[in-house]
């Protein structure tokens, strides 16, 4: 997934809060050092083309 106020990075979807229309994510590839996750609304993220496959 990338994220609108970083679209060089990729994230990956940890969860999606339909009540609130949030999407936690991560940076992704993960890396030894634990990564925070946090919210952004759903809006602002979108597939990678080449996941859709």
């Amino acid at each position: 997934m990338s994220y609108s106020s970083s679209p060089d990075a990729t994230y990956q979807v940890v969860s999606v809060d339909d009540f609130s229309d949030c999407v936690w994510l991560r940076r992704f590839p993960l890396s030894p050092v634990r990564l925070p996750t946090f919210s952004v609304a759903a809006d602002q993220v979108q597939p990678i083309a080449s996941e859709m496959r």
